[in-house]
């Protein structure tokens, strides 16, 4: 795969590598992707201080991206393992849902590493010169998601919540044939099927049935 140009190409790979020239591509296992080196960069989030930084960075690009999510990890040992790190210690980038629609908008790397990593590389700048983090902070497992696809849907009630996946892990028409669970009365085809929609159609049934299975 490292060899496939046109996967490289779709990838928008040469496009990160222009615009971030510490980054390389480094010999990895088959059917993936490693690119290391130094993330250097300036950031300044509206509203928001400006920041100049740089880290040391590995990115695991598996084979079925953009509908999986690359790893991150920091290489230089400078983020310390209880900042926000998953238990294998790659950097836990935010909500995979919030992750996977953006790549289902732009699946390029540079937009994953633009809009992904370097916002939680600039967090950690501004907590480690003594800020508080300035996205705020999301739960980690269940209840992060939990939380995450409450925002999404505008639905704050857990079993409501749950009724939401349930019909968002389904086919459309039948979804749409259901009561909707928000307590309006009518059928989900009349109600909250178009914001349904577009979250079943940019991640697909099978991402909402998994958060079923890990009982979200």
């Amino acid at each position: 795969m490292r060899d496939d140009q046109t996967i490289l190409a779709k990838w928008g790979v040469r496009e990160l590598l222009d615009k971030y020239a510490g980054l390389r591509i480094r010999p990895a296992p088959a059917r993936t992707l490693t690119i290391s080196g130094t993330l250097a960069f300036t950031a300044q989030p509206k509203d928001k201080r400006s920041i100049t930084d740089q880290y040391d960075v590995d990115i695991l690009v598996p084979c079925a991206y953009p509908k999986e999510i690359p790893s991150v990890r920091e290489t230089g040992s400078r983020i310390p393992r209880e900042f926000h790190k998953l238990q294998n210690g790659d950097l836990c980038l935010g909500s995979p849902t919030r992750i996977r629609l953006l790549q289902a908008e732009t699946p390029s790397l540079l937009s994953f590493v633009e809009r992904c990593v370097i916002p939680y590389l600039y967090g950690y700048s501004i907590v480690e010169a003594g800020g508080t983090m300035p996205f705020g902070e999301l739960a980690h497992g269940g209840q992060g998601l939990r939380d995450d696809l409450a925002s999404l849907l505008g639905i704050y009630d857990d079993q409501k919540l749950v009724a939401f996946v349930r019909l968002l892990a389904a086919k459309k028409r039948l979804a749409n044939k259901q009561r909707c669970p928000c307590g309006s009365g009518l059928r989900l085809g009349h109600c909250h099927n178009r914001r349904l929609n577009v979250l079943r159609s940019c991640l697909g049934r099978r991402w909402f049935a998994s958060l079923i299975s890990n009982r979200t």
